[in-house]
């Protein structure tokens, strides 16, 4: 029934005395309705992918729109539930009942509501849409792209990467970060039109620690919305990748050092035999801040032995602690050389610092290699061993090699020596064999102590060895300052007087090769043939220049010299190639400045 008649009847039966409750009332009347486009298509690319009807009615209602063609109708829910004034949906030419896109052809649209006085209209007429086939669906997303592709995520940094993006349909939009098929991240669900948008992930995960270093998988998890019934499950798409590198996976040694700043056992021995001497050991770490750490005994691969402390908090100061020597499951540990080893955890990320204090256990069982010693190399780029205790893993690189304690493969895998009282296993296919005389001769060591004035450095050339080789002796943090009465191994030497080393220096503002070659008592020919350097050339500050050791001159054999006339081109290397002399030779002979130029016509006497 119309409105028109509808009043018309109503008058009619109030003039013959008919009366109805205050609340009865006409049905609402579409005042406004209006689609984005008259054709569609699903997925659409040359036409719009979805359509955005909007519908008014004077009074508040709920219903649907009706597609009716080509043998289908099918529903475009405006409100099922709440009573509106204002409809406003984004719709795909979706069929619902056979869950399969509308077939192409023109479709009637009819409005099917209902008032709040359930009151109904029927088929009321809007208008027309045309569904068409695309041969080339669009996807939802496209023209992504990932800025950086490659990132570092640092510790307490604010840096994001940008994945700026295109959303072709409306959407329920969440970035999702995967790698191994496991997801590592999920940001928040957002739903949104269709447009240009971005999303940005700073490098953590669920647990908001920075993810370990590695190339990750760029995902959208996606709901599209312009369905009558929107799908309960996400879809996805992947729309690249990013490699994390050199983040901040752990939280870096600089920062631990902060909150740890020392600590050391009380004695040099712990002998675990019942004498009541030496069976024990205590020991301290002190922290500049409260903390949350975890404190273990370590042995000299970095393996943890025994839990002393486990994700306690602590406040600032120095805190005590014993150690029997025993391992995690209560038994004897093997001989060799124990650290503290404390790790830092703040939030979801944690830090390690093994300190440079040790302990010596002695009277328990010693790991020893086969004698004479045999040795496999590491021929792959890097490889994991599983160490001492509980199956431990070590880090080896290509290079390493390890004495045998066992030439008997078990389970594809060499038992080695990883370091002193550290046992291991290693993929046979990571190693080769090292041949007898390949093989490095254990060094013999010294002990060393520190005096005043004391570094590396100088340690390394006393005993002609490297810092690296000291380092690894003594399981050193070469950043951390050595002390006055520290004890060190050292790699005992036949002769303890290093062969003369080069010294390195770093031209500065004003330097020349004249003023570089004085100050080191050495020549600017020496300089010159230790760098392959064109003397014409200027320095650059930061340039990097090898001082040879300084040789005592040899005396020019007494001849007659000759005067030379300088002409255009001519520099002092070009003349002391000419005469078959060094340039340091006719600076002097001519008491030059090596850093001006020559100027044509000008007399030079070179010695000959």
């Amino acid at each position: 029934m119309t409105t028109k008649f509808f009043r018309i009847f109503m008058l009619l039966l109030l003039v013959a005395g008919v009366s109805f409750p205050l609340f009865a009332s006409a049905m609402a009347e579409v005042t406004f309705f209006s689609q984005s486009t008259a054709t569609v298509a699903y997925q659409g690319n040359s036409v719009p992918g979805y359509v955005t009807f909007e519908l008014k009615t004077s009074e508040p209602t709920r219903g649907y729109i009706l597609a009716v063609g080509n043998g289908v109708q099918t529903k475009i829910n405006l409100s099922t539930t709440d009573f509106k004034t204002v409809h406003k949906v984004e719709w795909v030419p979706w069929d619902d009942t056979k869950k399969v896109p509308l077939p192409a052809g023109e479709y009637q649209l009819k409005a099917y509501l209902s008032d709040q006085g359930y009151n109904q209209m029927q088929g009321y007429p809007l208008g027309k849409l045309t569904v068409v086939n695309e041969t080339n669906p669009k996807p939802l997303i496209d023209q992504v792209s990932i800025n950086p592709s490659v990132f570092a995520p640092k510790y307490g940094g604010t840096e994001t990467i940008q994945i700026p993006f295109n959303l072709n349909r409306p959407a329920e939009v969440q970035l999702s970060i995967w790698q191994n098929g496991a997801e590592v991240y999920g940001g928040d669900k957002i739903k949104l039109l269709p447009g240009s948008h971005s999303v940005s992930w700073n490098g953590k995960d669920n647990a908001g620690r920075v993810v370990a270093d590695g190339t990750y998988d760029v995902n959208f998890a996606f709901i599209e919305t312009a369905y009558n019934y929107p799908a309960t499950r996400q879809s996805g798409q992947k729309a690249g990748t990013v490699t994390i590198k050199d983040g901040d996976y752990n939280i870096p040694l600089w920062r631990v050092k902060q909150v740890v700043t020392d600590g050391f056992f009380s004695s040099d021995v712990i002998s675990p035999d019942g004498d009541g001497i030496n069976d024990t050991v205590s020991g301290q770490f002190t922290l500049a801040e409260p903390a949350k750490v975890s404190i273990y005994i370590a042995n000299a691969a970095g393996a943890h032995v025994k839990n002393i402390f486990a994700e306690q908090s602590f406040q600032a100061g120095t805190h005590t602690f014993s150690w029997d020597g025993t391992d995690f499951y209560g038994g004897k540990a093997v001989n060799g050389s124990y650290y503290i080893r404390a790790m830092v955890i703040e939030g979801a990320s944690a830090g390690y610092i093994t300190l440079t204090d040790s302990v010596r256990f002695e009277g328990g069982y010693e790991v020893k290699a086969l004698q004479p010693e045999k040795r496999v190399r590491v021929v792959a780029d890097n490889t994991q061993l599983s160490v001492y205790p509980a199956g431990q893993g070590y880090t080896a690189v290509k290079g390493d090699t390890f004495p045998l304690i066992s030439e008997t493969i078990e389970n594809g895998r060499y038992e080695v020596l990883v370091k002193e009282g550290v046992s291991g296993t290693i993929n046979v296919s990571d190693v080769e064999l090292v041949a007898d005389s390949d093989v490095p001769g254990v060094p013999t060591t010294i002990d060393y102590t520190v005096v005043s004035g004391d570094t590396l450095w100088k340690i390394a050339a006393k005993f002609n060895t490297t810092i690296s080789e000291i380092v690894k002796l003594n399981n050193l943090d070469p950043n951390k300052y050595l002390f006055i009465g520290q004890k060190l191994k050292v790699p005992a030497a036949d002769s303890p007087e290093p062969a003369p080393q080069p010294v390195i220096h770093s031209v500065q503002s004003g330097d020349t090769l004249w003023k570089i070659a004085q100050k080191y008592g050495t020549t600017i020919d020496s300089i010159v043939k230790a760098n392959n350097l064109d003397p014409a050339k200027y320095l650059y500050i930061g340039q990097k220049l090898t001082i040879p050791s300084s040789t005592p001159n040899q005396e020019p054999p007494a001849v007659e010299p000759v005067v030379h006339e300088v002409v255009s081109g001519d520099t002092l290397w070009k003349i002391s190639v000419k005469y078959s002399t060094t340039i340091d030779v006719i600076v002097k002979a001519n008491n030059l400045d090596p850093a001006k130029y020559l100027y044509i016509g000008q007399k030079l006497t070179i010695p000959r």
